[in-house]
């Protein structure tokens, strides 16, 4: 804390500066001024917690100063020093809420009283100043707080439950006791751009839009747990014990919130569905969830069962064809050796590989791939750059779309490094892709970053060997694929709308009508006839 004493009387202000220096009230700075005018000047450059100050003053009285600081400063603390025990001036200074007013000369130990007041009422007001904050800050972030903590603790990683009490007791409509609670976690895999930069709150209100929109005909509830820094998020659906809906039903109703999602915001989930239960087993269901997430290395987008986010599956149930792998390496058959080792995990696994296997996998063609530079004498400088840093490959293991990615990406360059490479290859891999990601947007940058070239030189390559543009391309299988489910299933129009990629509607069948020649809904009529002729 810092005191200025204000009087024109020097040997005033020479008798108080020293009775303060003496008590040893642990204040920074003790200045002095002896007028109104120098004490503003030592305002522009500190701030005063304390004013000792005498009421008259030549140009400017005590009274008009101390109104002057209130005005800026409502909460510093005025002591009026003066010779002058006059009942208006008392009156005055009472009016305007100064702290306190004494006669000089004054005592040491009547200053010491008066001033160690001031500091107590200080604090005082300082720490009930920091309560308010705080409980205004927790106001503002409680439901955020709570959200973290109850994932923390339904992951596991902390045994506090009591953020998930509250949580559940701010939302229930039903009473805690009352309600059966089924735990569900959403792993957000591919999204664009603008869903990062959407606020919190906005996410949040899209999320329970679409919710509210599913649950409509069944009286369920749900509370959404937003993660800090995340995409992925957590839901807890209740309803009154006696409805006792079946996961079957719940599980429905998902698969229509992940279709939606996608439609509102052009992101593509997987939803991992616990098992119904009361408010205590919540942390026993959940937890098979964030291991279930872990393990979706194929990054699948649909609704997990509760049969299949606790099964136990052994990572070490199928060999590794090590043999085979090196082999194919040795004689450079860069993009087979990719291949054999995806088909393994697609295949030979029977697309059941989990987090444990798939670290396996590739801590294993990590080794084949370091022996084969190693032997060629191929610095890894060569392989790992910008593209395809080494801690990005050395990550890869986490999901097969990531792992498929840089495994690729090694196997062109190699084949660049090697002079094995042929420009049929770089189209074989790059239609292959397409044909792999036609749910997706597809952007030709993400193409090209997958087949390690340049955006604008891959096009033109593409262009040059196939006679049509990559997004010319593109859009042509989107359009077959959705020919073929036109005409050999009954799903909805809109829902073979997103399975290729679009997630507006009137965009698809624009699209379509301009390639085909007919609407989606003609196409599906002609194709019905067709097959009743």
């Amino acid at each position: 804390m810092n005191i200025l004493i204000i009087d024109d009387e020097k040997t005033v202000l020479k008798t108080v500066d020293s009775q303060l220096k003496e008590m040893k009230l642990e204040m920074e700075r003790i200045d002095t001024a002896n007028s109104a005018e120098e004490a503003k000047e030592w305002m522009k450059q500190y701030h005063y917690d304390i004013f000792l100050c005498d009421i008259v003053m030549p140009e400017t009285d005590g009274i008009t100063f101390a109104k002057w600081v209130l005005e800026r400063y409502p909460d510093v603390k005025i002591i009026f020093l003066t010779a002058y025990a006059d009942v208006k001036y008392m009156k005055e200074a009472i009016s305007m809420q100064s702290f306190d007013y004494v006669l000089q000369p004054v005592s040491t130990q009547e200053l010491k009283n008066v001033v160690e007041r001031a500091v107590s009422q200080i604090k005082i007001e300082r720490k009930n100043q920091e309560l308010i904050n705080m409980g205004a800050f927790f106001q503002t972030y409680e439901e955020s707080i709570l959200e973290t903590g109850a994932l923390q603790y339904l992951e596991g990683r902390n045994e506090e439950d009591s953020y998930l009490r509250r949580l559940i007791l701010s939302h229930n409509v039903n009473g805690a006791g009352e309600s059966e609670y089924l735990p569900v976690l959403i792993q957000v895999l591919k999204t664009q751009k603008h869903l990062e930069k959407i606020e919190k709150p906005i996410l949040r209100l899209i999320y329970q839009n679409v919710l509210d929109e599913v649950f409509q005909d069944l009286k369920v509830f749900s509370i959404i747990l937003l993660k800090e820094n995340s995409t992925d998020f957590a839901i807890l659906l209740y309803w009154k014990r006696e409805l006792s809906y079946e996961t079957e039903t719940v599980s429905e109703k998902l698969e229509s919130f992940r279709i939606l999602a996608f439609r509102a915001l052009q992101t593509s989930m997987a939803i991992y569905c616990g098992r119904a239960c009361g408010p205590a087993e919540l942390v026993k269901y959940s937890q098979p969830l964030f291991q279930a997430k872990r393990d979706n290395v194929r990054r699948e987008s649909r609704v997990f069962l509760p049969r299949e986010n606790e099964k136990d599956i052994n990572s070490n149930s199928y060999r590794l064809q090590l043999g085979t792998w090196k082999k194919l390496l040795d004689q450079d058959q860069f993009l087979v050796f990719k291949d054999s080792i995806l088909s393994y995990i697609t295949k030979d696994y029977h697309g059941h590989m989990n987090a444990s296997g798939m670290m396996n996998l590739h801590q294993s063609v990590t080794q084949l791939l370091l022996v084969y530079l190693v032997n060629h004498q191929i610095g890894s400088e060569m392989i790992f750059d910008d593209k395809l840093p080494y801690l990005t490959y050395m990550n890869s293991w986490q999901g097969y779309d990531l792992f498929e990615k840089a495994l690729t990406y090694i196997a062109v360059k190699l084949q660049e490094i090697t002079g094995k490479g042929k420009t049929k290859d770089v189209i074989r891999e790059t239609v292959k892709y397409i044909r792999q990601h036609l749910d997706t947007d597809l952007p030709v940058t993400e193409i090209a970053e997958f087949a390690g070239m340049n955006p604008e030189y891959l096009t033109k390559l593409f262009k040059k060997n196939t006679g049509c543009t990559l997004k010319e391309y593109i859009v042509n299988e989107k359009m077959e694929s959705a020919k073929m489910l036109l005409s050999t299933t009954s799903l909805p129009v809109t829902l073979i709308s997103s399975h290729v990629g679009y997630g507006n509607y009137s965009n698809f069948t624009r699209s379509f009508k301009q390639l085909v020649g007919c609407t989606p809904m003609e196409y599906r009529k002609a194709a019905s006839n067709q097959k009743m002729q």
